[in-house]
Order: C-alpha cells, then structure tokens, then sequence
C-alpha cells in the first residue's frame, strides 16, 4: 500500500514538474515571437509617404514648393568660390574679417603661403544664408575683376525628408520595445530586448546627428576666398643669368663651410694620404 502511494506521489510530482516546464518554453517562444515581430517592424517602410509630410515652416532658407500631395519647403543651402588679385593682401584679409564681423558670419578657416612671387590668402567662411548674397554683392564693390566666381545652389530637401521618415519609424520601434521590456519578465529575454533596444537608440542618435547637420548646413552658406598679391615680376634671360652666378656663389661657399665644418675627417684623410706617398717613396 505504501509503495503504490510513494509511486503515485513521485508520478504526480514528475507530472507536475513536465507541465511546468511546457509552459516556460511556451512563454519563451511567445516572446521570441514578440522580438522577431519588432525586429521585422524595424525593416517595414513607413505607412506614410515620406514625401508628402511636410518640413518645419520655420527651417532656414527654405523655399515652398507645391507637390502632388501637399505642401513642402525646399531645404537649399549655398556653396560659392571667389579668387581674385588684390593690391595689398593684409589689408583684404582686414577687410574680410571687419566684413564677416558685420554680417554675423564666421572664419573656419584661414591660411596664408608666400613663395618668391607672391603671397597668397585662402579663407573658408560660414555665412547666415539669408545674408550671403548681400555679403558677395559687397565684396564685388571692392574687386573689380575675379579670377574665378561660382556660386552652386545644393538643395538637401530629399535627404532630410528620408532621414525624417526612418527616424520616425526607429523611434516608434523603441516605442514598442520599452512596452516589451515592461512586459518581459524572464532574465533572457530582457536582456534580448535590451540588446536590441541599444541597436535602434544607435541608429536615432546617427539620424539625429545627421539632421543637425543638415540643417547647419542650410542655415549657414559656405565661402571660399582665395586672394593674393604678386610681389615681384618675372625677370627675363639676363636676370635669370644673374640669378645662376648668385646660386653658384652661394652653393661655393655652402661647400666651403661644409669643409671647414668637417675639418677632423679632412685632417684624419690629409694624414694618411701622406702616409701611403711617403710609405711608397721609401719602397723605392
């Protein structure tokens, strides 16, 4: 009687534990299924045609365009390259900085070579987009002539409007997975969804850092400058003639110096030379 008891005992404990071990794989399936589904929602295009939602009204230097669908703002940007030859290369650097000081504009860069012939000034300047045809027209009142001008209208409406849309669809992908995290209550499957929570946090912090650029780069226009200043003319055949006597005076006394700079080596090679001559005269 007691074994048949201990028998159904251990039967019903065995039981019991089998049952509980099909339920756990069951919550662990049903959660896998829950990843993979946010998983496939990260892949899935917006509903929403990206292109029909409209930019913010107040983004800089945008230009409404009418579409099929709605209204949207034309993001553009400007790029310009100038070179000309000046008179007096400090005092159109002067210029340029008391210039890009009145129109709230910035140096990003600023180099200046000088070589036998003349000396030479490249700036790179940021410019408010609404201020930068006003800051060319005058800088065209001080130089009359232009080597090179070209001015290059960018338009970034497009790849705004694309990065929007998927960061759009990312953020509500991490929408879903923080009421996932709430809902997991397993170790494994927390860790899972965290795993793929910090993947889409990375990709809406890269589509963020690219909207912020995009919208400098609208906000303020790019100048190149490139100015000079010719220090002395070209001489012809005789002034060249001179030039080599005085190249080859000074190279005679480069190697004059450089004797006398190494004179322990010439005495050292001075000694065995007379050496080696008296050595053979003795022979003789």
């Amino acid at each position: 009687m007691k074994n048949r008891f201990l028998r159904t005992a251990i039967y019903s404990l065995f039981i019991l534990l089998l049952f509980s071990q099909c339920k756990q794989k069951e919550k662990e399936e049903a959660a896998a299924e829950v990843v993979t589904e946010a998983v496939a929602l990260d892949l899935a295009m917006p509903s929403k045609d990206a292109s029909a939602e409209p930019l913010p009204a107040n983004q800089p230097n945008s230009i409404p365009v009418k579409n099929t669908d709605s209204a949207i703002e034309r993001m553009l940007t400007k790029e310009g390259t100038l070179i000309w030859e000046t008179s007096n290369v400090e005092k159109s650097h002067a210029a340029m900085l008391s210039q890009a000081k009145k129109y709230n504009a910035y140096i990003s860069n600023d180099n200046q070579t000088r070589n036998d012939y003349q000396t030479t000034t490249r700036m790179e300047i940021r410019i408010p987009s609404d201020k930068f045809d006003a800051f060319i027209s005058n800088l065209e009142k001080d130089v009359t002539k232009f080597d090179e001008k070209s001015i290059e209208v960018l338009d970034v409406t497009e790849e705004f409007i694309d990065v929007s849309a998927r960061m759009k669809t990312k953020k509500e992908l991490e929408q879903h997975y923080y009421d996932l995290l709430k809902q997991t209550k397993n170790v494994s499957e927390v860790l899972q969804v965290e795993e793929q929570l910090n993947t889409v946090r990375a990709d809406i912090e890269s589509a963020e850092g690219r909207l912020k650029y995009l919208k400098d780069k609208v906000s303020m226009s790019t100048l190149h400058l490139t100015f000079y200043e010719t220090t002395s003319a070209p001489v012809g055949f005789f002034g060249e003639i001179g030039k080599s006597f005085v190249s080859g005076w000074k190279g005679f006394l480069y190697f004059v110096l450089g004797i006398i700079a190494a004179w322990p080596l010439v005495l050292i090679f001075s000694l065995f030379i007379y050496w080696f001559i008296k050595r053979r005269r003795n022979k003789k």
